[in-house]
């Protein structure tokens, strides 16, 4: 019996979580499976320096999801400066969409795997920096200790 309630109560538990779900958790998984992604690749490029860069084909779905990513990022920062949120988070989520977009095309333009190696990881901590701060979006939660910019897009009216 006991059993019996505790999954009932850990199912019950998981529809609430998964049920206040919001954009920012979100955007958080997206980012941490595109983040896994990039770890892997950064890897196996590693295991190969000195071979030419491969170069994303269009049709390689992490080229969309960079995108993707790239976009979304954006629109969150609208949302929250819409409704008046945080400049920091507006300027974070902003700086995000420009950093997915630059190494999407630094991974196009690396001539050799161990550059894409650099880049794939540095892309897979991005993802950990958006998979980390995305949920804020869905609290309150207080972003007074994260480093922003030098130049906030969202500070300069960009």
């Amino acid at each position: 019996m006991k059993s019996v309630l505790f999954a009932v109560l850990a199912a019950s538990a998981f529809a609430t979580s998964s049920a206040q779900a919001g954009p920012g958790s979100e955007f958080a998984a997206f980012a941490a499976a595109i983040g896994e992604t990039a770890r892997a690749r950064a890897r196996e490029a590693a295991q190969r320096p000195a071979a030419p860069a491969r170069p994303l084909d269009i049709e390689d779905p992490l080229s969309f999801e960079l995108e993707q990513f790239s976009l979304e990022a954006m629109l969150m920062s609208r949302r929250i400066d819409e409704a008046g949120g945080p400049l920091d988070l507006r300027c974070i989520f902003r700086g995000m969409s420009a950093d997915a977009s630059a190494r999407l095309d630094a991974l196009n333009a690396a001539e050799t795997a161990a550059q894409q190696a650099h880049i794939y990881t540095d892309l897979a901590d991005l993802m950990a920096d958006a998979s980390e701060i995305a949920p804020a979006v869905d609290s309150d939660a207080d972003l007074t200790g994260v480093d922003l910019p030098a130049s906030c897009p969202a500070v300069s009216g960009g």
